[in-house]
């Protein structure tokens, strides 16, 4: 696999499986294990479409097993700003993060979330979410002469609490919008995160991907109730035009991201300044950890 991972059909050995597991093998679904978690996701489907042709309505997959983390307390403001250079995040928004080490070199480019005052989701499907959660598990333990200033901020493995799918397709924001009531039919745009209620009475969270991952066409990432999960997913499913996507699905569409090729390797990445600022990735100012590794001071 691209990432490195086990997979076999049925759940690997030391394997914990997710609400959608018994979903995903009615499906006749392979599954990876994902190493920081040993969670098992689908990595394909048997008689799965090609990614291409399943773009052409839309595809859903869920992203149980990817590095999902929510950062949470009295400071995640500040560990988040200081970790990822990028965007500055208001409430509400989404953006792709880098997190560099103090050297300016990538742990990853991760799919950071306010959803909130005081919370922060992480998502990163590749085989380097692992690298960043760690390292942002490091940073939130910092301490200096001034003491430790992100006391109080948690970092938990969110597996156990909203379910992560991806809705990715031409036809992704007509599948969504049927869910939500006539007067509120709005997604968010790319880089927009907003609270709705599902068919009335089902509260999720719609994020939109902020960039293109699937050939122009609208993404998102809906976090549903685990409650849930298992009738939103076979509710989703009922439309004949949407197909189920594994991991290697959504990897391959990651892989059209500019900075995905570098993110590719195994060894140490660093991605100079200069394409970091022109793909977005890398505000101005020297406010966060790595700013001057970059710059090669």
């Amino acid at each position: 696999m691209a990432d490195g991972r086990e997979e076999g059909r049925g759940a690997p050995p030391h394997t914990v499986t997710g609400a959608l597991y018994q979903e995903h093998l009615a499906l006749g679904a392979s599954f990876g294990r994902a190493e920081d978690t040993g969670l098992a996701y689908p990595t394909s489907y048997a008689g799965g479409q090609p990614l291409g042709r399943a773009l052409e309505g839309a595809a859903i997959a869920d992203l149980t097993g990817a590095t999902y983390r929510l950062v949470s307390g009295t400071r995640p403001q500040e560990l988040c700003e200081a970790a990822f250079c990028a965007r500055k995040l208001r409430v509400g928004q989404c953006a792709f993060e880098p997190a560099l080490t103090g050297d300016g070199a990538i742990t990853s480019v991760s799919l950071l979330a306010r959803t909130g005052v005081h919370e922060y989701v992480l998502l990163d499907p590749t085989h380097r979410g692992p690298v960043v959660a760690g390292w942002l598990s490091f940073l939130s333990q910092a301490r200096g002469d001034g003491g430790a200033p992100y006391e109080g901020t948690t970092i938990e493995e969110a597996s156990g609490m909203l379910v992560p799918l991806l809705v990715m397709g031409a036809r992704a924001s007509e599948l969504l919008a049927d869910y939500l009531p006539h007067a509120a039919r709005a997604l968010p745009a790319r880089g927009a995160v907003e609270s709705v209620t599902l068919d009335g009475h089902i509260p999720a969270i719609v994020a939109g991907v902020p960039q293109d991952i699937a050939a122009g066409a609208a993404s998102y990432v809906l976090l549903v109730p685990r409650a849930v999960a298992r009738v939103v997913w076979r509710s989703l499913l009922s439309f004949a035009w949407v197909e189920p996507v594994g991991r290697t699905a959504v990897l391959g569409s990651w892989s059209g991201l500019p900075w995905a090729q570098a993110l590719d390797s195994t060894d140490v990445v660093e991605i100079g300044e200069q394409d970091l600022r022109a793909w977005g990735l890398l505000r101005r100012g020297d406010d966060f950890v790595g700013a001057r590794g970059i710059r090669g001071e």
